[in-house]
């Protein structure tokens, strides 16, 4: 799935258990109190956005200064304070804007403090027994600063600069043994962007009427140290699984045609384009606490250290994308055919620290072009009812961390855990479809729809790979060990993954004026998928999708406050790969949520999670 923040690229997701399990981030880089709207697309539907989104596309809009100004109030300033029990978190967000129609300015700040998430976990103390979450403190700050102009002709400028910091520290108590006296590490995840971009709503030219683009600067770093102690040996890491710098931009431009005729075409199309610059890397050393003695070697460290886990790279992309909005029949069906023309490449540097570690292998450019269709109905039955229909191809060419990715450990003498690069690795497709309908009226709302998603070689992350499937050059890692353990990102040749979801709101004042405020609202969702493993030629459960779930619940909302009662049931997963996987039992949770507003300035907000107070697995 990809999440974009105005139109941005959030860094990809990363992770492995090395280096004391500190290989690891994830895409908890904003925060959404800086968000004004949020809009979910299923798959890669749309050809405005990448063709790589096969999952879906999470866009998120960040707010402007005129979500706040109104006319004649020139200035807005605002302050939220939160506590959050699940962490026992304190959190602070303070908004100012100021400014007119013409110029404005918005600044918003967010800094929470907090500490573990909760759990049902009842064994403490230290080691693999523990079933407590370890302790853990964080510290998140993150902030946005925009400014606005809007000139006399329309035209619309936007200079945005926003960022996110989030620091922890942990006490890895579930990591202690008899040999490792204490595991502590802190973790520091960063992005930075500047953008800037303008919007012309009525350039009225013969190619555009409308035409907006930004163009943007991101950089992004996970960092962590940890210090343990093995045996005599006391240990620093120092590692940065993910350091990031992306250069990008997106044109877009719209031209309706035959505005009042029986066939009337909104014509969208645009370029987009992007340069991203990668490294990772992994640091460290020891002390022997009896001689004194330091190195980075295997008498110290579990592994040779320092170490490049991808060659220095770069990945650039190009995109060309169009899409006609053809409406008949007054407006009552609307086709949408799109195209989205991809162009991907991967340049892995000749980085002689990479090449320390992985002896023979080479890593190989990785160029692909690609184009996917779309295509589109929707036909508004009557002002209340309307179907859709939707198909998409999809393409997502590999990471540089699934292609280059390569490090590994010997956590223990005689066992080596290495993750290897696949030079071999295909690109993933997919055809998707889905179909649907709607209704909105006076009553409420509600949506139901059905989709099968067909891909073809499905990147499989972190593989464990067969013994006659290891490369001859990989034994050279650790030699003479008893027991390899080696992983690495393959295509499975075939993937399916099918469902069907509903979703809707009843507003109960439509049958009484005594219910007016009153609503019950709910949603509900199955999946099911199945792939065919490498060397195999039969399908087995995907395990990823996730088990049936529905949720529902009972609202109401007056002029100074309100409330929601929410319940929550989600199925046992009964499709799993091996029969001796885990399967956590169903579960269903309740939920109390309330608002009230005693003056016209001040907001208050409590909620209860988990009312019955349940133990359950997510899965």
């Amino acid at each position: 799935s990809a999440m974009l923040v105005d139109d941005i690229p959030m860094p990809a997701s990363f992770g492995a258990n090395v280096a004391g399990g500190s290989f690891r981030t994830g895409r908890d880089y904003m925060d959404l109190d800086d968000m004004q709207s949020v809009k979910i697309i299923r798959g890669p539907a749309s050809a405005l956005y990448g063709s790589d989104a096969l999952g879906g596309t999470v866009a998120m809009v960040t707010k402007d200064p005129g979500d706040y100004l109104q006319a004649g109030k020139p200035v807005y300033a605002s302050l939220k304070e939160t506590y959050d029990g699940s962490d026992r978190s304190f959190g602070t967000s303070g908004t100012v804007a100021g400014g007119n129609a013409r110029d404005a300015l918005l600044v918003i700040m967010n800094h929470t403090d907090g500490h573990e998430a909760s759990s049902m976990g009842t064994v403490g103390g230290v080691g693999a027994r523990r079933t407590r979450v370890d302790p853990m403190t964080y510290h998140q700050t993150s902030f946005l600063m925009k400014y606005v102009h809007t000139a006399d002709s329309g035209r619309v400028d936007r200079y945005t600069v926003e960022g996110n910091d989030r620091r922890t520290r942990t006490d890895g108590l579930s990591n202690i043994t008899a040999s490792v006296p204490y595991y502590q590490s802190q973790d520091d995840n960063r992005r930075l962007r500047a953008s800037v971009g303008q919007w012309f709503p009525h350039l009225d030219g013969v190619l555009a009427d409308t035409l907006k683009w930004d163009a943007y600067w991101q950089q992004s770093k996970a960092h962590t140290r940890t210090e343990t102690r093995s045996g005599v040996v006391q240990r620093f890491y120092d590692n940065t699984p993910t350091n990031e710098r992306v250069l990008g931009g997106k044109l877009v431009a719209v031209k309706a045609l035959g505005d009042g005729e029986a066939v009337s075409q909104l014509i969208s199309y645009g370029a987009e384009v992007s340069a991203t610059f990668d490294s990772a890397s992994v640091t460290g050393y020891g002390i022997n606490t009896l001689t004194g003695a330091t190195g980075s070697g295997k008498d110290f460290l579990p592994g040779s250290y320092p170490l490049h886990l991808i060659p220095t790279s770069s990945t650039r992309r190009y995109s060309l994308f169009g899409q006609d909005e053809l409406s008949f029949v007054d407006g009552r069906l609307v086709v949408t055919p799109g195209l989205r023309l991809d162009h991907y490449e991967y340049q892995p540097s000749d980085d002689a620290m990479y090449r320390k570690y992985n002896g023979d292998y080479v890593a190989a450019s990785y160029i692909e072009t690609h184009a996917s269709p779309k295509f589109g109905v929707l036909w508004h039955i009557n002002d209340v009812f309307s179907a859709y229909l939707d198909y998409s191809h999809g393409f997502r060419p590999p990471l540089y961390s699934e292609v280059s990715g390569a490090w590994n450990e010997q956590p223990v003498a005689g066992i080596n855990i290495a993750y290897l690069p696949n030079a071999n690795l295909r690109s993933e497709t997919s055809r998707n479809v889905e179909i649907g309908i709607r209704g909105k009226g006076d009553m409420g709302w509600f949506s139901a729809g059905g989709y099968y998603d067909r891909y073809r070689n499905f990147i499989w992350s972190g593989y464990p790979l067969a013994e006659d499937k290891v490369p001859a050059w990989a034994y050279q890692i650790s030699q003479g060990a008893f027991l390899n353990m080696f992983y690495q990102a393959v295509n499975a040749r075939k993937a399916y993954i099918k469902g069907a979801e509903a979703s809707g709101s009843l507003r109960l004042g439509y049958f009484s004026e005594v219910l007016e405020g009153w609503a019950v609202r709910g949603s509900a969702a199955v999946a099911t998928g199945r792939l065919i493993q490498p060397g195999q030629s039969g399908y087995t459960p995907l395990n990823t999708v996730d088990p049936a779930k529905l949720v529902s619940g009972v609202t109401y909302d007056a002029r100074h406050w309100g409330g929601e009662f929410t319940a929550t049931a989600v199925r046992r997963h009964n499709r799993l790969d091996q029969a001796n996987t885990y399967r956590p039992p169903g579960y269903a949770t309740l939920d109390l949520y309330a608002h009230y507003s005693p003056y016209q300035h001040v907001e208050l907000y409590a909620g209860i999670s988990n009312l019955a107070d349940r133990k359950y697995w997510d899965w």
